[in-house]
């Protein structure tokens, strides 16, 4: 599991643990596996949230990664399980940028 923290503007290093940070969600392996495409689109615009790994994204990233999202969820079409993991992460991103923050994921 993955999980997703929001970490304020003012997070500038990756933190060693999610302490205080808001849980902002968890996406499964099987679940980022179907959005791995998008993932990899990220991660080539800059915006690098890896399953394997843990990560910091800062907020101009996460916007990038909501854009590349946004852009190619056509990619999607059909496939229903890749449709609801889009949704969740679409969701976790919107919220992220609407509250300025960027994102920490710890995986297991």
């Amino acid at each position: 599991m993955l999980d997703i923290y929001y970490a304020p503007s003012s997070t500038k290093a990756m933190p060693e643990d999610p302490g205080s940070l808001e849980f902002a969600g968890s996406i499964d392996l099987d679940a980022h596996r179907s959005l791995a495409a998008l993932f990899d689109k990220g991660r080539q615009a800059g915006a690098d949230l890896r399953y394997s790994d843990d990560s910091m994204l800062e907020p101009a990233q996460v916007a990038t990664l909501l854009k590349v999202f946004t852009v190619n969820a056509g990619e999607l079409s059909g496939n229903r399980q890749a449709l609801a993991a889009f949704a969740a992460m679409r969701e976790l991103l919107e919220a992220a940028v609407g509250k300025g923050c960027g994102l920490v994921a710890f995986g297991d």
